[in-house]
């Protein structure tokens, strides 16, 4: 069933990846290789039985209820942060949001639906599912911030590893991976959405 699971995972990024037709091949497979990497790794050191006793032991999907509480104060959470943070930045004349803006504007339609959808995903279960039991919540977050280096700016480092850490935080109190997921999910959706809807 692993197996399964990653070779599916596999072919909807080469679908996509041949069905949205890109020049700038390097983005695509980089991406597409670092989250199939992350994904293989978690699945590998995650996995139970089956598919139903590794979600048990994620305890996904969980009490909904709690679940969406604890997703709603940990997307206000990051907002805020991120908020303080572009605050000092600025005022220390170091905020390169733009960079962020321009790189996701430049990026085919199909690679924003895998940064809402599928990177998630393997974005938590690797980091936070995996790595936060093993490592611990700061460390766990400085890997993450770092993988964000590639918007060639440090801010997303920052904010990503700001982000890491409510996220990180989040699993170790709700021991669920699905705060972490809806959170996660929403958040790329809410940020893509503001950068391709500014005038």
């Amino acid at each position: 069933m692993k197996f399964i699971l990653v070779a599916l995972f596999s072919i909807i990024i080469l679908v996509m990846s041949v069905i949205f037709y890109s020049e700038d091949y390097s983005l695509i497979v980089s991406g597409a290789a670092l989250h199939l990497a992350l994904l293989s790794i978690a699945l590998h050191f995650l996995w139970q039985k089956n598919l139903k006793t590794t979600l048990k032991s994620l305890r996904f999907p969980g009490s909904i209820v709690k679940n969406l509480y604890i997703s709603v104060i940990g997307l206000g959470t990051i907002f805020l942060t991120l908020l303080v943070l572009g605050l000092i930045l600025t005022a220390g004349g170091m905020n390169d949001q733009q960079n962020v803006f321009d790189k996701i504007l430049e990026l085919p339609v199909f690679l924003l639906l895998f940064a809402v959808i599928a990177a998630p995903i393997s974005e938590e279960l690797f980091f936070r599912a995996m790595l936060v039991p093993r490592i611990g919540v700061i460390p766990s977050s400085l890997i993450f911030g770092f993988v964000h280096f590639s918007y060639g700016s440090v801010v997303e480092i920052l904010g990503a590893t700001a982000i890491g850490i409510i996220l990180a935080v989040m699993y170790k109190k709700s021991k669920s991976i699905t705060p972490c997921l809806l959170t996660h999910i929403i958040y790329n959706l809410l940020a893509i959405s503001v950068v391709l809807l500014m005038p």
